[in-house]
Formats: structure tokens, sequence, C-alpha cells
């Protein structure tokens, strides 16, 4: 069985009655995602493909101007080859897929603007 995930200042994880919440709370930057929230996103499905007592998993974003602006462009800052980039997509095309092939329903509440790689988790949702 995977790590047990637990939440962080960025990424807040809950469970109650089955039902699964991921928070997206960086509100004060509408919620851009940094590496890091990105891989607790997948090690959450991961585990939850673990875990038959949950029923369905949440994707929403704190405060009301954004589910998820997409990947904080501070990340990208480090980047110094071509190769960087490609190993940004392969990371984002593993966590989307890790998403999309999560046992349960997966859905995405949808408040404010919702761009980006916000657009991409969003579209692997099955409902929004």
């Amino acid at each position: 069985m995977n790590a047990p995930v637990t939440s962080t200042e960025d990424l807040i994880y809950s469970v109650e009655d089955g039902i699964a919440r991921i928070t997206f709370n960086r509100p004060q930057a509408r919620n851009a995602l940094t590496f890091a929230m990105y891989e607790q996103m997948a090690s959450i499905c991961e585990n939850i493909n673990q875990d038959h007592s949950i029923k369905a998993l949440i994707l929403t974003g704190a405060g009301d101007k954004a589910f998820a602006s997409g990947t904080d462009i501070s990340q990208f800052r480090a980047f110094k080859t071509a190769q960087d980039a490609l190993d940004y997509e392969a990371r984002i095309d593993r966590v989307l897929g890790t998403l999309e092939q999560c046992r349960v329903p997966v859905i995405a509440a949808i408040a404010g603007a919702c761009t980006g790689g916000g657009a991409g988790i969003a579209a692997c949702c099955d409902i929004r």
C-alpha cells in the first residue's frame, strides 16, 4: 500500500463519509499549482485506488476567484535546457494520467477561473 497522504499548506486533503476532497489552497495565486502540489495530487489518487472506503473525489479551489490557474510560473525559473521542458511535460502527462485513472468518480467543483493546467485537471475529471 502507498504511504499515507497528508495535507500541506498549499493542498488540503480530507476524507469525510467516504468522500475525499482536494482543495488547491493558494487563492493569492489563483490556486496556481507547484510541482509538489501536482505530485501530491497524483499520490492521493494512487492511495484512493487502494482504499476502497473512498467512493468519490472532489477537487476544488480555495477562495472565489479560481478553481486553478495552472502551473505557477515561478516553477519554470529553474529550467535551463530543452530537456527541462520535456521532463515537465512528461511529469504533467503522468500526473494527469493518474488522475484520469482514479478508480472513483472525480468531480471538479469549478468556481472562478479554470485555465492552463487547471483546465487540464478539470478535463481529466468525470464531472465538471
